[in-house]
């Protein structure tokens, strides 16, 4: 006989509840706080976990409760392993794999009935993301996700912990960004007690892309994005949710509502359910005492990229917030502080309680982040019905938007001029998850015939607005422009981002039903791949077409290989106009058709042999200043996708000299002087420089105030004149936006920026997609269709001056509006503008690009451009 002891009846009560339906407390477990494991307190005062702290500590709570469980998920680009944690009711962690089935299958309405989306809803816990960020300067960040962690895993008594962990399910991240955890970290660390103790890192914190690491969504060049995409599209969250730093001061955290505009691509439950949430969390930070909190100011989401917001598109409710002072240093803050229009302290509406300044420590923004954070699973585990069955719901109006609203389907044609990136387009839409079908054979859709082999993105599919918002032209809302084509508030992103526009692919609308009979000669895909490479024909000459990018790949493996290339022309169809064509030479067939199979490219063997001037592989040097330039990166990265094997050139490799080592030279955009202090974008007031702008950043770099040695400077008057005797002795720059007002302004270029220092009210473009017209008398321009669409982003436009030698490379027109997709306020400052020229200095040349041709490794339709300077003696020889 079982004694009636108090466990026992303690155990009969519970069960009693569990069998009535009611929230059970769940059993009390002893887990070790942060300072048992790593010796410091989360939020201590100059102490900040790295990555691989965080990882011990997530592994000892795993060790000692069954309330979490730790998952691996792909590496980084340095190697890392990238980690996430599921926190939830010991039941729930263990049928995790059901409930992830659960909420995918929510999202894919397709099959599903009303009825059973509502069961499917009221039987599952709701799975939430929250991540410790990805910008890891924003070091509150990734400190937040231990104290989050801790305090669910330790709550003893608790019954708003008690019943988030039975009705919700925690998929936490420690950071979404660990090398860079680890190399702010190990920065600080290094520079505490110096006067840089509050400098950012004189180098990217992610490889290649630094903050741009949230602007490659929809793109997804970086691992980190595709193991995040990937893993996200497996577990299928409702909600998700990312740490930022830092809100406009001196409010203490930013939550939406977001500002106007949002994409009319995004479900309406989306934009609704952001909004509550964000309300949700200002009242929680009232009722604890937390003032400061903001909504809309600043920050919108009408750029898809983010990559902590693409997940909308998917039907899952994302956002992020932005809390202030991201550093594990304090400060005091007073009024004198405040911008001036904030120092009354009085109430907005999105500002109901403004703070007062005083104190701010590390462990205020993380408290700060975990009051959000558990204001988050608190909405969650009460809504929880709602919100899942909302996302059902959300997927079943997409699908059913297409008969009304259309598009019916996206066509991606077969038998297009560069059918590798027609291909890599389709297979970007299948990794964001969208159904891809195939033309199996030729199909008449919208009264026009496609041959087989040509993709179809149908829009009667739950994703539909992400396909939307990808593959047709950006247009902000007339209700933001304010009926006069002016915006409210300017932009502080991109506005404009096409994919067919970028790559150069074609895409066609259909907008009328796809009939039974056609949609049967269409098969779903789950790899979109272009037509096979290799080599066709007989002969030992192999023509490329150079309208291929993947062209230059198989141009410098070739090369690599020990053979010869020439620049030449060639009909790559009977009766069709010759081609600009690279001609390869003094290759066996087998070498030549193992490289081309690689790339995917078609190359043509000929008997003739081939005219042209002789290609030799340049010796690229790409300018890597200190500090974080993202343009560096993204072109480092690029230049190394297409083995050009760029060299970084510092400036003290610049001092040292440069003729005779290389024969182009990169400079990426580069921006006026700003501060080291993260997320601080004004200019640093201990700065000093005789130069102004692009050029100061150029020549002095930052100062030793800013950073210590050897990373503070510039190139320097020795630099400069070295970087002209280059060029004045044959070399090739390149300059890229903003840094070809630097290099007009250092070599004294008979060229005009006629947008220098220009004010908004004048001319604005924070980034859109601008057509320009080709000279096609220039070599450079080879493989280039006659009027592209390129990346304009705050850069410059250029005007001849007296006494210039050299040609226009692009221009806009002279009349009429240049834009094709995104916001240009007062084109007219343009028209018949020059877009990028070639100038001869010297026996040199320098070429200005007013744009980025590669830009976020997205603009793959203008790579040629950079492309085909990098070859020894620029463009021809």
């Amino acid at each position: 006989m079982i004694k009636n002891t108090p466990v026992v009846r303690t155990v009969r009560t519970l069960l009693a509840a569990s069998a009535l339906g009611l929230c059970v407390p769940a059993m009390a477990q002893d887990v070790p706080d942060p300072k048992a494991v790593l010796g410091h307190d989360v939020g201590e005062d100059y102490y900040l976990a790295n990555y691989e702290d965080s990882i011990r500590y997530f592994q000892a709570l795993a060790r000692a409760s069954d309330r979490i469980k730790l998952f691996e998920t792909g590496k980084t680009t340095h190697g890392k392993t990238m980690v996430y944690a599921v926190i939830s009711s010991p039941e729930n962690v263990a049928n995790f794999d059901k409930y992830k089935a659960i909420s995918k299958r929510l999202g894919d309405p397709r099959g599903l009935s009303d009825e059973q989306a509502r069961q499917l809803a009221k039987d599952s816990p709701i799975i939430v993301h929250i991540d410790g960020g990805m910008h890891a300067s924003e070091v509150s960040d990734h400190q937040l996700p231990l104290a989050l962690a801790h305090k669910l895993l330790s709550a003893k008594n608790d019954a708003e912990v008690d019943g988030i962990l039975k009705n919700v399910i925690l998929v936490l991240w420690p950071t979404l960004n660990p090398d860079g955890q680890d190399i702010v970290v190990d920065w600080y660390r290094k520079q505490r007690g110096t006067q840089w103790e509050t400098s950012r890192t004189p180098w990217l914190y992610q490889e290649y892309v630094g903050h741009d690491n949230n602007r490659d969504g929809y793109m997804l060049n970086m691992k980190e994005s595709q193991v995040v995409n990937a893993t996200e599209q497996e577990y299928a969250p409702v909600i998700w949710y990312s740490q930022h730093q830092v809100a406009p001061f001196p409010a203490r955290i930013w939550v939406p509502p977001f500002a106007d505009p949002v994409s009319s691509n995004i479900s309406p439950y989306m934009r609704i359910w952001t909004n509550a949430i964000g309300t949700n969390i200002m009242t929680r930070m009232e009722t604890e005492g937390k003032p400061g909190a903001i909504a809309q100011a600043r920050f919108d989401n009408w750029y898809a990229g983010f990559l902590d917001y693409i997940h909308v598109f998917r039907n899952t409710i994302s956002f992020f917030t932005e809390t202030a002072h991201d550093s594990a240093t304090p400060k005091t803050y007073s009024l004198d502080d405040f911008p001036k229009q904030t120092r009354d302290l009085k109430a907005q509406i999105m500002y109901p309680h403004p703070w007062r300044g005083g104190e701010w420590h590390l462990k205020n923004s993380v408290d700060y982040m975990l009051t959000a954070s558990m204001s988050v699973l608190e909405t969650a585990q009460k809504y929880r019905d709602t919100l899942l069955y909302n996302r059902y719901q959300a997927g079943r109006d997409m699908v059913a938007a297409a008969a009304v609203d259309g598009p019916a389907a996206y066509v991606i044609p077969a038998g297009q001029a560069d059918m590798p990136e027609a291909a890599s387009l389709a297979q970007l839409m299948i990794r964001h998850g969208l159904d891809v079908l195939q033309i199996g054979a030729p199909t008449a859709l919208n009264g026009q015939t496609y041959a087989a082999g040509s993709w179809v993105v149908p829009m009667d599919q739950p994703f539909a607005g992400l396909a939307r918002e990808l593959l047709d032209k950006q247009k902000y809302p007339d209700a933001v422009l304010n009926g006069d084509g002016q915006p409210a508030e300017l932009p502080y992103d991109v506005t404009g981002w096409t994919l067919p526009m970028q790559m150069g692919v074609r895409v066609d609308r259909v907008e009328k039903p796809i009939e039974a009979a056609a949609r049967a000669a269409m098969q779903k895909v789950a790899a979109a791949t272009p037509p096979a490479g290799g080599v066709s024909g007989s002969g030992s000459t192999y023509l490329i077409d150079r309208r291929v990018n993947n062209g230059y790949r198989v141009l410098n493996a070739a090369l690599a290989a020990g053979g010869e290339a020439r620049w030449t022309t060639a009909s790559f169809q009977p009766g069709a106009a010759p081609q600009e064509a690279i001609a390869i030479t003094g290759l066996p067939r087998s070498v030549m058709d193992k490289i081309a199979s690689q790339h995917t490219v078609a190359v043509t063997a000929s008997a003739e042999a081939p005219a042209g001037a002789a290609v030799r592989k340049g010796r690229v040097a790409l300018y890597r200043p200190w500090g974080s330039n993202i343009d560096e990166g993204w072109t480092r990265w690029l230049l190394e996708q297409y083995a050009f094997q760029p060299k970084s050139l510092y400036n003290a490799d610049v001092k040292a000299g440069l003729s005779g080592k290389y024969d182009t030279i990169v400079i990426p955009d580069i921006g006026a002087p700003q501060s080291t202090r993260p997320g601080d974008t004004a200019p640093p007031a201990n700065f000093t420089s005789k130069y102004k702008g692009p050029l100061a950043s150029l020549m002095d770099g930052f100062s030793p105030n800013q950073m210590p040695a050897p990373y503070s400077g510039g190139i320097g008057e020795d630099g400069a004149e070295k970087l002209k005797d280059f060029v004045r002795n044959g070399g090739t720059l390149v300059a890229l936006n903003n840094a070809s007002d630097a290099i007009i302004d250092l070599f004294q270029l008979p060229v005009t920026n006629i947008l220098k220092d220009v004010k908004s009210d004048t001319f604005f473009c924070s980034g859109a997609l601008l057509q320009v017209s080709l000279n096609p008398a220039a070599s450079v321009n080879a493989g280039m269709p006659a009027d592209p669409i390129v990346m304009f982003e705050r850069g410059p436009a250029f005007a001849p001056k007296p006494g210039f030698q050299g040609q226009v490379l692009a221009s806009y027109t002279p009349t009429g509006d240049p834009l094709r997709s995104g916001v240009l306020l007062h084109p007219e400052a343009i028209q018949g503008k020059a877009a990028a020229v070639e100038v001869q200095y010297g026996k040199g040349k320098v070429y200005l690009y007013g744009f980025r041709p590669q830009w976020r490794g997205q603009s793959h339709g203008g790579y040629k451009l950079l492309f085909n300077t990098l070859y020894a003696g620029g463009a021809t020889n």
